[in-house]
């Protein structure tokens, strides 16, 4: 007996992924292996015979874990399910928590950490954080959603982002993959990793997750100049170069036919809310000896070694020498690049960080995506009730 350690596990009618699929089995279904063979599981299905990828088989069931958010300013972890039990690290609000189970009166979780066991009071723990909530329709203007096909099935997918994993393209924070530890270091993902990002259902049953979907190869009217400048007010440091720049942004937005939301919230994660060295400019000097400060928002020809000097003399190339020459320029390079390019089309936040066999991703975090829906979902509600929200949700095969 062994279980599927895959999300899904094709059981063909011979040894070969040449052999017809006559069924799919889930993750932790039970299998009944007879033999194994180059690689292949001959099973015992519907009192059938069949095979499967022995790869995807384990002798234990996948643990199953259940992620929920710290809803507290701090909140201890201990050593065991009682305030007399030690404690071993605090979490800070609005940190991931992995839940392996709850006790039956409802007190304590029992957590995954450091590749271990831990306890922290179940009260202090919720589904979705409030940024995390739905939207109300009625700030938010109608929303369509549009199912979009894509070339491979879900599992080879993964297999694909998994192979560049393993070569350093697919990275995630030590203490957000579920080869757990308490770091803030990045780390080859998971193939389990990999799963959970790529899969669509993981971040579309919220506002924040639903925006990884958003189209945004269009400018949609509905937010004001103002409106972008609270949000800049609200949220970036009194050195920020953003601050009163919404008019910038919606121009840049509508030149090169990008969502406005999309185009700010990049923005803020590249440069740290405006507050980056690059965001708030470096000296070039000319080839005439002239000192030029120019800016750079987006890292662009930041290579590694020499991220600074490299990205810096590419904005004096691009004639970057003021915010907003910088907001039109950066909204520029990423719609010809991949919103707008003819042969990516990476019209969603989703399209943009995984591409399937081109290796045309623009990050190599996992939880890119989701970042920059965090920030989006704090812009979205500017929208006034005529905005017109289509979502694009892939359908693997």
């Amino acid at each position: 007996i062994k279980y599927v350690n895959a999300t899904t596990l094709n059981v063909r009618s011979g040894p070969s992924t040449t052999y017809s699929i006559i069924d799919t089995l889930k993750q932790n279904d039970e299998v009944k292996v007879i033999s194994i063979e180059n690689n292949w599981a001959k099973i015992k299905h519907n009192d059938e015979i069949g095979y499967v990828s022995a790869e995807y088989l384990s002798d234990k069931k996948v643990e199953t874990i259940q992620i929920k958010y710290v809803n507290a300013t701090t909140l201890n972890v201990r050593s065991g399910p009682d305030t007399t039990y030690e404690i071993l690290t605090t979490y800070k609000y609005g940190q991931e928590v992995k839940v392996v189970n709850i006790s039956e009166d409802k007190e304590w979780a029992k957590i995954k950490y450091n590749d271990e066991y831990a306890y922290v009071s179940n009260k202090y723990l919720v589904d979705k954080l409030e940024a995390d909530s739905e939207n109300n329709d009625s700030n938010t203007g109608s929303i369509t959603g549009t199912f979009e096909n894509v070339n491979c099935s879900f599992s080879t997918m993964v297999d694909y982002e998994y192979k560049l994993s393993l070569q350093g393209f697919n990275k995630i924070r030590a203490n957000l993959s579920t080869n757990y530890s308490n770091s803030s270091a990045y780390v080859k993902a998971t193939r389990e990793d990999l799963s959970k990002y790529l899969n669509p259902e993981t971040f579309s049953t919220n506002a924040t997750g639903k925006l990884q979907f958003l189209r945004i190869d269009k400018y949609r009217e509905g937010i004001t100049a103002s409106e972008l400048n609270q949000f800049f007010s609200k949220y970036c440091k009194s050195n920020s170069v953003f601050l009163n720049k919404g008019q910038a942004f919606i121009d840049a937005a509508k030149k090169y036919n990008l969502d406005v939301t999309y185009l700010v919230a990049a923005s803020m994660v590249e440069t740290g809310y405006g507050s980056s060295t690059l965001a708030q400019g470096v000296y070039v000097t000319t080839p005439s000896g002239e000192q030029v400060k120019v800016y750079n928002f987006f890292g662009i020809s930041a290579f590694d070694g020499t991220a600074v000097p490299s990205a810096a003399n590419y904005a004096y190339q691009k004639g970057w020498t003021s915010i907003d020459k910088t907001i039109e320029g950066s909204a520029q390079w990423i719609a010809g690049n991949y919103i707008h390019n003819s042969k990516y089309k990476q019209n969603t936040l989703y399209k943009m960080r995984w591409s399937y066999n081109t290796g045309h991703q623009y990050a190599t975090d996992v939880n890119w995506a989701n970042s920059i829906g965090r920030v989006m979902n704090n812009i979205v509600p500017y929208y006034d009730g005529n905005a017109r929200l289509e979502y694009l949700i892939p359908k693997y095969k």
